[in-house]
């Protein structure tokens, strides 16, 4: 999935099936949270307390976990080439000019891409494929 964050683009990768699950898992009692909240007509500020609350009881480890999942399966455009923005021998960010809303908003974007099947949006198309005439 391609995105743009402050001018910048970048390119999420998707995470293997095991990391995917690790990371749902760690999700879980953080969106358990909000699910309430998002099925009926909610306030950002409704929403937000019991996501931040979740946030706020996961342990540094899980964070890190979650955190340094979505950011190792991400690029950044750099003229014609893509650049990992999470790597070296030190596991750190690669730009200077990623700061933490930008790491959040990244991370956001990999976990919707990756686990939007597990933690389906307010709205989903439930319909049935259409079958396509042939001639």
């Amino acid at each position: 999935m391609d995105f743009e964050i402050k001018g910048q683009s970048y390119r999420s990768g998707k995470m293997d099936t095991f990391k995917q699950f690790h990371v749902s898992r760690r999700l879980v009692p953080v969106l358990g949270g909000v699910a309430g909240a998002v099925s009926g007509d909610t306030s950002f500020d409704e929403l937000v307390q019991p996501l931040m609350h979740g946030i706020a009881c996961m342990t540094d480890a899980d964070c890190d976990f979650i955190l340094e999942a979505c950011l190792k399966v991400v690029q950044r455009q750099q003229g014609n080439a893509w650049s990992p923005i999470y790597a070296g021998a030190n596991q750190a960010l690669m730009f200077d000019d990623i700061d933490m809303s930008v790491m959040l908003q990244i991370a956001g974007k990999v976990i919707q891409d990756n686990l939007s099947g597990f933690f389906p949006g307010k709205v989903a198309d439930t319909s049935p494929p259409q079958a396509t005439a042939t001639a």
